[in-house]
């Protein structure tokens, strides 16, 4: 019974949230994955699969923790600001906190994991869109920041990791390259094939039945 009414809670969030956005333009929270999905997201394209109840539970989750978060810098007097909006003709996004430090502005963007993430970031590094899009709110901003760093906060045990943006060489031209493809795809109208750059996108994609159903078709 209480899965049920959390759920539902969700739905009547969701349903709000869908109704504010500003589906006109692409997020800036996609940045570094598919193209197409992207694409297809702009257009309002329906999605071919939905979201389960409990991965809608995870992300809720998610955004009560990045809550808790801010509330505590704003206590402690270092939040600048939060949940800062940025936009420009083709994009628009939230970016988590600005920080003020002894060195200047730092932009943070929050990723609430599981416990087991904390092994996979070791062995297989940072999340490169998860980079792609701290990189994205940053070079946005209508000030500048000394640092762009990534807080990975295990829900499990409160584990924290932080990664700077800078630590990886030539993230912030590829993050350039993958804006200025879709802006010039988008402008053209010309449909990107679908190119996901990490592995997991396909399996939990909103559209992955009607692209592979598009992609068989061709074949």
């Amino acid at each position: 019974m209480i899965e049920l009414i959390i759920d539902s809670y969700i739905a009547e969030l969701n349903n709000n949230e869908i109704c504010d956005k500003d589906n006109v333009k692409f997020r800036v929270s996609d940045a570094g994955r598919c193209h197409r999905m992207r694409y297809w997201k702009r257009q309002g394209k329906p999605a071919s699969d939905l979201v389960d109840s409990r991965t809608k539970r995870v992300f809720e989750v998610g955004h009560i923790f990045h809550k808790w978060v801010q509330n505590i810098l704003l206590k402690q007097g270092v939040l600048e600001s939060m949940e800062v909006r940025v936009e420009d003709t083709h994009r628009v996004g939230h970016a988590d906190a600005l920080i003020r430090t002894p060195s200047g502005l730092v932009l943070y963007d929050f990723k609430t994991v599981h416990s087991r993430k904390f092994h996979h970031k070791r062995k297989e590094g940072a999340d490169i869109h998860y980079l792609m899009q701290a990189v994205t709110y940053a070079t946005m901003l209508p000030v500048k920041v000394s640092d762009i760093r990534i807080a990975y906060i295990s829900k499990d045990d409160l584990c924290i990791e932080e990664v700077s943006v800078f630590e990886y060489e030539g993230i912030q031209s590829l993050t350039e390259k993958d804006w200025n493809d879709l802006i010039f795809a988008w402008e053209k109208q010309i449909e990107p094939e679908p190119k996901p750059m990490q592995e997991w996108e396909c399996k939990y994609c909103i559209y992955r039945t009607e692209c592979l159903t598009s992609i068989n078709t061709r074949q």
